[in-house]
């Protein structure tokens, strides 16, 4: 299941409020944005910019840099939003939210209910016997709730809940792999790349010592033809 820029903002909203929402859109998509310009752009008060901004790092949703301005001496911040931990919170929302409604089935299912026929209130057995089976607002006798529909629906919920966090971890766990791979390509070339530099003087070394041979051998030579031009001057000396 993708997670979606609409689900992205209902995650952020619960957590910034709604007055979040257009700085929310701002930081979608993008990299290092400057606090002064969403300030700008959005026509939000810088502190209340910032405000919104320590919320969100304070939920480990954002990353910043800061960098110094040289002309006016104070530190400006970058900020990122941060997908991978927008989508630890968005399954972590859904896993309590699975968690209560699994605690509320539970309850519908141990317990009876009752309801006023004016819908004014919803009892259970023991609040109802505290108001002698009376709504405590108008004051009309109760009666007990067929609870299978509420118990359906809840069962549903539950059910739909259960396959998209399963999708989640799935999705979680391809992207760990392909981290993974990604991380363990890099060390190769870095390797590859590391040994081709070293293998580089080595392959110098080699031709300066093959050439060092051969000028050895070309002066053996030589120094034979001089021994032999001597020989012969002092033999005809001798004659």
């Amino acid at each position: 299941m993708r997670l979606t820029a609409k689900k992205i903002e209902s995650i952020l909203v619960d957590i910034v409020g709604e007055q979040g929402l257009p700085l929310i859109h701002e930081l979608l998509g993008k990299d290092n944005i400057s606090e002064f310009d969403l300030a700008t752009k959005l026509k939000i008060d810088i502190k209340i910019i910032r405000k919104l901004l320590y919320i969100l790092y304070n939920h480990n949703l954002v990353s910043f840099t800061r960098k110094k301005d040289k002309q006016k001496g104070w530190y400006i911040y970058y900020w990122t939003l941060l997908p991978e931990s927008v989508r630890f919170n968005y399954f972590k929302m859904k896993r309590d939210l699975l968690e209560r409604l699994k605690q509320q089935l539970k309850e519908e299912e141990e317990e009876l209910f009752f309801v006023c026929p004016s819908n004014c209130v919803r009892l259970n057995f023991d609040q109802a016997m505290d108001f002698e089976f009376h709504c405590p607002e108008c004051g009309e006798l109760i009666s007990q709730e067929d609870g299978k529909s509420r118990t359906a629906l809840l069962k549903k919920k539950i059910d739909e809940l259960g396959i998209e966090l399963k999708e989640l971890q799935e999705q979680k766990h391809v992207r760990r792999k392909e981290v993974k791979i990604r991380k363990k390509n890099a060390r190769k070339k870095a390797s590859r790349k590391k040994g081709a530099t070293q293998k580089a003087p080595g392959e110098r070394a080699k031709k300066k010592t093959k050439t060092t041979a051969g000028e050895k051998t070309a002066n053996k030579k030589n120094q034979k033809k001089s021994v032999k031009k001597k020989t012969s001057k002092k033999t005809k000396e001798i004659l």
